[in-house]
């Protein structure tokens, strides 16, 4: 124990069973947080969308039908034993409770979901690590699903900008109105701004433009990831 840094308990172990609850719990935590990150990337590796894909090599079969296909098999497996984690959690809290201080049924709960929890766990994360290291990112079809909406996707900034010219519900009312003509009419958000009277009284053809561009309305998103790495760095 004292090679495992596990320190010794201070009351008998057979009546105290939160310690084995709380490990329960930290291995179904951090079951979800990969079950989360397989999650996206199976969203994301959608033919529709794209963005994103698990490692792939060559032999790799997605279908016994259909030989196109590049499923992402390898978070689908994260994903279930992620799940399968997080529903043996709730036997672990309630193996806290036993009669008269001492009786065998948590043992027993114990002896079945505990060894489980840590092979599953385990699996998950060398698949997670596997996934992760050699995750394919499409950037080009990222900037293609931006564009998508031919710009209806930056009206937000569009109504921002012009917010502090003329007052923000005013400003809503504009872009909402300009935003329905390019959706009704099938016509470039980028074009019913340039013909509204309102909006190129106080923006001029570059400003639209430019608010167009979803490369200037990150936010702080790339601060955001920098002080996470830093932050993870320092934990190193």
């Amino acid at each position: 124990m004292q090679r495992l840094g596990l320190g010794v308990p201070v009351i008998s172990w057979h009546a105290s069973r939160d310690n084995l609850a709380e490990f329960a719990s930290i291995l179904s935590l951090i079951a979800a947080t990969m079950g989360k990150i397989a999650h996206e990337v199976i969203s994301l590796q959608r033919t529709e969308i794209a963005e994103v894909e698990e490692p792939f090599n060559e032999g790799k079969i997605g279908s016994s039908t259909m030989p196109h296909k590049r499923n992402p098999m390898l978070c689908e497996a994260i994903l279930a034993l992620a799940r399968l984690v997080m529903r043996s959690s709730p036997a672990a809290t309630d193996a806290m409770i036993q009669e008269h201080e001492r009786d065998w049924v948590g043992d027993h709960l114990e002896w079945a979901y505990l060894p489980e929890m840590c092979i599953m766990t385990d699996g998950a994360l060398h698949l997670t690590t596997r996934v992760m290291s050699g995750l394919l990112v499409y950037p080009e079809r990222m900037r293609i699903n931006l564009d998508r909406t031919n710009g209806l996707i930056l009206s937000e900034a569009v109504m921002l900008a012009l917010a502090q010219k003329i007052g923000r519900q005013s400003a809503h009312d504009v872009v909402y109105e300009c935003a329905m003509r390019a959706v009704e009419q099938k016509l470039p958000f980028r074009q019913t701004l340039s013909e509204h009277v309102v909006v190129t009284r106080h923006l001029t053809g570059q400003d639209i433009q430019r608010l167009l561009d979803p490369i200037h309305y990150t936010g702080l998103a790339g601060q955001f990831v920098d002080r996470v790495l830093q932050n993870h760095k320092a934990m190193e």
